[in-house]
């Protein structure tokens, strides 16, 4: 006899699948059609899983888009445009290359998100933001804005590459509330160096001190692991605790002669609904499990971990693919008394494993201490958008 059993669920965070598994958000410079199936433009944005190719983002007033992320919030989104534009009417003010847009789906509107006139200063006027994205360790959506420029530009008195990765940290509300507040990525400093005239173009950080890159003309990145000069549709990895470049992902059926101009990783998986525990009528025999979606778009599929109960924290992976199916999962439970939590991934690291209280204050359970008995060794969390 089956049961439905409301679990616990809580904080998501990115989960490493195999790596080919792997998801990743791009705009291209010019029309392209890696995939055969008609020509991807450079105002649409499309998720490349496995060689395919899903349309996602559509920007009106075909602009081209310089830079892309995306945000926990479901069906929201960060954009840079290459040329000044309205968006077709969209924006009551027209936006420039050096501005961050947001587009929210489920209220249809588009807004200025960083207005870069305001915080990069007179010499950044010809300035373009060429790469985005929002760090989770900061705060997720709300955490510090990473951004690289297409062009050197001076930033309190410091000329910054357009190869690296700086910080601008908000202290208010607005688009002109950001503060600039350092660099992240050096490019003179990582490795032998990337080379002035290397534009990076499409970044976003993954779990491990790592950052993935594309750039806009082939790159040799020294030292490497992976192929002597990365070419267009070849995205990087920089592994700042190895001290080397390795290939991080290949855009199947890429053009030589077009950019990966945008560039993003999943969002953050977020927190599950803290759900309540039915255990009315419960029987031996197999159960199933039900839960509500992350509160994050960034949760790809959902772990089962298993644990005995007295011996709490003693939890092991059980399935580490649900595929979003339907939010269920039948499992025949342990012979002895057992508990069981649901975690979001995705396709770099895991999410929160639930909250317990301790010391007066509720605290994220913490993934099993043996890697083996973890779905992914990397884990995020973030708090909901």
């Amino acid at each position: 006899m089956k049961k439905q059993l409301a679990t616990l669920v809580v904080l998501g965070a990115l989960a490493a699948l195999p790596a080919t598994a792997q998801t990743l958000y791009i705009s291209q410079d010019v029309p392209t059609d890696p995939a055969g199936l008609g020509h991807q433009m450079p105002w649409e944005v499309h998720a490349h899983t496995l060689g395919n190719y899903v349309n996602q983002l559509n920007v009106p007033g075909n602009p081209a888009i310089d830079a892309v992320h995306r945000m926990d919030r479901p069906g929201n989104w960060l954009f840079s445009v290459e040329h000044p534009s309205n968006l077709g009417g969209n924006l009551a003010n027209v936006a420039l290359g050096r501005d961050v847009l947001r587009f929210d789906a489920p209220a249809g509107s588009y807004s200025f998100f960083f207005c870069g006139g305001s915080v990069i200063g007179s010499l950044g006027r010809h300035t373009n933001v060429d790469a985005i994205y929002l760090e989770a360790v900061t705060g997720a959506d709300s955490g510090d804005l990473i951004v690289s420029f297409d062009v050197p530009t001076e930033i309190a008195g410091v000329i910054y590459d357009p190869a690296d990765l700086v910080r601008y940290t908000s202290n208010g509300a607005g688009c002109g509330a950001w503060q600039f507040s350092g660099v992240v990525f050096d490019a003179s400093a990582a490795g032998a160096g990337v080379a002035v005239s290397d534009n990076l173009i499409g970044a976003d950080e993954v779990p491990g001190g790592s950052w993935i890159l594309v750039f806009d003309v082939p790159s040799d990145l020294q030292p490497s692991l992976g192929p002597p000069t990365y070419l267009p549709g070849q995205v990087a990895r920089w592994d700042s605790i190895a001290g080397t470049f390795d290939l991080f992902d290949t855009l199947g059926g890429w053009p030589l002669r077009s950019e990966v101009d945008a560039l993003s990783c999943q969002a953050n998986p977020g927190r599950v609904p803290l759900l309540l525990l039915d255990k009315s009528g419960l029987t031996v025999g197999d159960l199933t499990l039900s839960w509500q979606t992350s509160c994050s778009q960034g949760a790809e599929t959902h772990a089962i971990y298993e644990g005995l109960i007295g011996a709490y924290y003693s939890h092991v992976m059980k399935d580490c693919f649900d595929n979003l199916a339907d939010n269920t999962e039948e499992v025949t439970p342990l012979a002895v008394s057992a508990y069981y939590l649901v975690v979001p991934v995705t396709s770099r690291d895991e999410g929160s494993y639930g909250s317990s209280f301790q010391g007066g204050s509720f605290m994220d359970r913490p993934q099993p201490l043996a890697v083996a008995d973890r779905c992914i060794q990397a884990q995020t969390l973030t708090a909901c958008p």
